[in-house]
């Protein structure tokens, strides 16, 4: 995006707090959800940390009904070239072998050409705007997909911005205070997602073997399940502080179980 701006990426945002790729991406699709039967939940299968399947609801859109999955499959961006030499035949015979269940939806993988290639980093930048140039959302703050907040963090950072404009006297004032209301909520998210990616993608047996023994657990403490939630509701403030919800949403988390 920024090949159409009138300056340069680097002098937009001046440099970085920290810009590190990681290692490990995923293969990516849309697949029809056919007979599917898990159409409100995620539903994903490991082998350790190094293999990864997810099928995640995506629901359909107003000129095409069909439900669809957001389907992704863990792997080594250095390996993206290897997979597609190898052709579809053994990769396929890997997904029905780790999850047989989902044969049907597999089904409709019939080219490399259909599966994106993600690539994920942890970006953290020093400065958010200049003139009335403003990053939202992942160009603001990448991270990895691992705590699921790509949306919400790009929907509250746009709500943000809306609320600053409305009520700053300036749009510098606006911009700068949207910039630190943003870095206060999204900074936690940053750090959990860079130190809990290696507990889903990684060569290390020891790692996922530490997050299958503890997360179970500590969904059942006392307030583990809630705080968790808050989670991923994208509504954790900092270590100890959260983001207000209404008393409906609130009440419709605690009916779905």
């Amino acid at each position: 995006m920024f090949d159409k701006l009138p300056f340069s990426h680097s002098e937009f945002t001046g440099r970085v707090r920290l810009d590190q790729p990681y290692p490990w991406g995923a293969l990516w699709c849309l697949l029809p959800a056919g007979s599917w039967p898990h159409v409100d939940e995620l539903r994903q299968r490991y082998v350790a940390a190094r293999k990864m399947i997810g099928l995640l609801p995506v629901g359909g859109r107003p000129d095409d009904p069909t439900r669809r999955l957001s389907f992704f499959w863990s792997l080594r961006t250095d390996a993206f070239d290897q997979w597609e030499a190898d052709g579809l035949a053994p990769w396929m015979d890997e997904l029905h072998r780790l999850w047989p269940e989902a044969r049907d939806v597999f089904a409709h993988l019939t080219d490399p050409a259909q599966l994106a290639r993600a690539r994920y980093r942890d970006t953290t930048m020093k400065r958010w705007h200049r003139g009335r140039v403003v990053l939202v959302g992942d160009c603001a703050h990448a991270m990895s997909p691992q705590l699921g907040q790509g949306v919400n963090m790009a929907l509250l950072g746009a709500e943000s911005l809306t609320a600053a404009l409305r009520s700053a006297p300036s749009l510098e004032t606006a911009l700068a205070a949207y910039q630190r209301e943003r870095r206060a909520h999204v900074w936690i998210y940053q750090l959990w997602s860079r130190w809990l990616t290696p507990l889903f993608q990684s060569d290390s047996d020891a790692v996922a073997t530490l997050r299958d023994a503890s997360f179970l657990p500590m969904g059942r403490l006392p307030g583990g399940r809630s705080q968790m939630l808050r989670v991923l509701t994208g509504t954790r403030r900092g270590l100890l502080g959260t983001l207000p919800l209404q008393a409906d949403f609130v009440d419709a988390l605690g009916a779905h179980r």
